[in-house]
C-alpha cells in the first residue's frame, strides 16, 4: 500500500469519510495527539491508513520510482537472459566432453534374444543343475568322513568331479548349436575345453547349491591331496576371489560358459589322436562363438548398464585366466602322477557327451 500511495500527496489532503469533520478540522491546525487519532476503519481509509504509514516512519525516498522500476526490470531480464547463456554453454560443453551414446537397434536385445536367453536358463537348470544335485544326493546317501586314505580320496574326488563334468556335457549337448555340429568337432571341443570349465562350472553349481560343512570338509580334503601342497593354497583363493567379484547373475555365467567352449583349445595340451578342424569349420565354430559373445553383451548393456558392463565383463575375464592357469598345474599333475592315472582316466570318458560315445 505504501510503495504504491507513498507520492500521492492528494490522498493525505483528502478528508477521512469515516470521522465527523466537526469534530477534527484536517484544513486548521491540530496537536500531535491528534495527529495519531485514527478513524476506526482504517483499513478501509486510504487517508488514515497513508498518514499512519508516514507516522511509523516509513520515508518517501525509499519508495522506488516508476523510472527506477524499469531499470529494475531490465536487470532482472538481463540477469536471466545472462544465466540461460551460460547455462545454454554449460550444456554444450558437456556433450562435446562426454558424447552421448547412440543406440543402435542392433545393440538392442529381440524378442528372439530373449527366448534365446531363456532357452540357455532353462536348459542349464534342466540337464545340469538337476543331474548334479541328484547325483550329488546319491554320493551322500549317508553321512561320510574321508579317512586319512589316499585311495579314497582319489575315489571321492574322481566321482564328485566327474559328476561336475558330466552335468556339464549334458547341458551343452541340450543347447542346438551343440547339436548341429558334426559328431568329430563335438568330439574335438568336448576333448579339449570340457576341463578347462571345471572349476567354472562349480563356481556357478556352488552359487545354486547348499552343502553341509561335512560335505565342503570332503571336498576340500580330497582336492588337497590331488592338487598337492603347493596348489592347493591357490585352489582356495581362486574360488574365493571368484566368489568375491564374480556377479550372482546366472544368465552371465551359463553364457560365459558356452563362449568359452566355442573357444580354440583352452589348455596347452593337445590331443594328438585328435587331427586339427579344417579352416571352414574353424570357421563355422566362431561364428557361433561371436553369437554368443555378442548376446552376452547385449545383455549386460540391458541388464546393468556401459560402465557395469565394462566392469562384469573385465571381472569374468580376470577370473577366467586365473582359474585356467590354476586348472592347466592342477591337470598336469593328473596326467603326471602314477597314483591319479585313475582320475585322468575317469575324466577322459566324463568329457565326451554320451551319443558321440556309441
Amino acid at each position: 500500500f505504501f510503495r504504491r500511495n507513498a507520492r500521492r500527496k492528494e490522498i493525505l489532503q483528502t478528508p477521512c469519510p469515516f470521522r465527523d469533520p466537526n469534530l477534527l478540522n484536517f484544513n486548521n491546525n491540530i496537536d500531535n495527539n491528534e495527529k495519531s487519532n485514527y478513524c476506526s476503519q482504517v483499513r478501509y481509509c486510504s487517508s488514515c491508513r497513508l498518514r499512519r504509514c508516514f507516522d511509523m516512519g516509513m520515508k518517501e525516498e525509499l519508495v522506488r520510482t516508476d523510472e527506477e522500476n524499469e531499470r529494475y526490470r531490465q536487470l532482472v531480464e538481463t540477469n536471466r537472459q545472462r544465466r540461460q547463456q551460460l547455462l545454454q554453454q554449460e550444456q554444450l560443453e558437456n556433450s562435446l566432453v562426454i558424447p552421448r551414446q547412440i543406440v543402435k537397434a542392433s545393440d538392442l536385445l529381440h524378442e528372439t534374444d530373449w527366448t534365446h536367453l531363456s532357452n540357455v536358463v532353462f536348459a542349464y537348470e534342466t540337464h545340469c543343475l538337476k543331474n548334479y544335485i541328484q547325483r550329488r544326493k546319491n554320493l551322500f546317501h549317508t553321512r561320510i568322513q574321508i579317512p586319512d586314505d589316499a585311495w579314497v580320496k582319489i575315489n571321492y574326488h574322481s566321482s564328485t568331479i566327474v559328476n561336475n563334468l558330466t552335468s556339464l556335457t549334458s547341458f551343452l549337448s541340450s543347447i542346438p548349436a551343440v547339436q548341429n555340429l558334426s559328431k568329430f568337432d563335438r568330439i574335438f571341443l568336448c576333448t579339449h575345453n570340457i576341463r578347462p570349465l571345471i572349476l567354472l562350472n562349480l563356481h556357478e553349481l556352488e552359487q545354486l547349491c547348499y552343502s553341509e560343512p561335512w560335505e565342503l570338509t570332503c571336498d576340500n580334503l580330497s582336492a588337497e591331496y590331488v592338487c598337492g601342497s603347493t596348489l592347493f593354497p591357490e585352489y582356495v583363493k581362486t574360488k574365493h576371489r571368484a566368489e568375491q567379484i564374480l556377479i550372482t547373475d546366472s544368465v552371465v555365467t551359463r553364457l560365459w560358459l558356452l563362449v568359452l567352449f566355442f573357444s580354440t583349445p583352452l589348455h596347452c595340451y593337445y590331443q594328438q589322436t585328435l587331427p586339427e578342424i579344417d579352416a571352414n569349420r574353424q570357421q563355422t565354430i566362431r561364428q557361433i562363438q561371436d553369437i554368443y559373445v555378442t548376446l552376452l553383451w547385449k545383455y549386460l548393456l540391458h541388464r546393468h548398464g556401459d560402465l557395469s558392463a565394462i566392469r562384469i565383463f573385465s571381472n569374468l575375464n580376470g577370473i577366467y585366466l586365473r582359474m585356467q592357469r590354476l586348472s592347466q598345474a592342477v591337470n598336469t599333475e593328473i596326467r603326471t602322477r602314477n597314483d591319479l592315472s585313475i582320475i585322468n582316466e575317469a575324466f577322459n570318458r566324463a568329457v565326451i557327451i554320451d551319443s558321440d560315445n556309441k
